[in-house]
């Protein structure tokens, strides 16, 4: 393996992880947001973790479905570009 080429299957294990670390980060902030805007209605109600847990389950819910969406565009795109996945090989 030339050294060019390995510095370019680096380069592209690295893009990918730091892209799916900040999906997770994405994933917990709204995740927590909608937890925590469930929590102020629930202060509003006076009811204790209802809205707070439905807040948790929309944002959970949303960041899933984004998030397979986001896979299934990276695999898409991956298939599409069948030159550059055997170069890895």
């Amino acid at each position: 393996m030339t050294r060019k080429f390995k510095g370019l299957k680096d380069e592209k294990f690295y893009r990918s992880g730091m892209r799916w670390m900040g999906i997770g980060f994405e994933f917990c902030i709204v995740c927590g947001g909608m937890a925590w805007l469930g929590a102020q209605m629930d202060k509003l109600e006076n009811t204790s973790p209802g809205w707070m847990i439905i807040g948790f389950f929309v944002g959970f819910g949303t960041m899933f479905y984004l998030m397979v969406k986001r896979a299934q565009k990276s695999n898409e795109d991956s298939n599409n570009h069948p030159e550059e996945s055997n170069k890895d090989r």
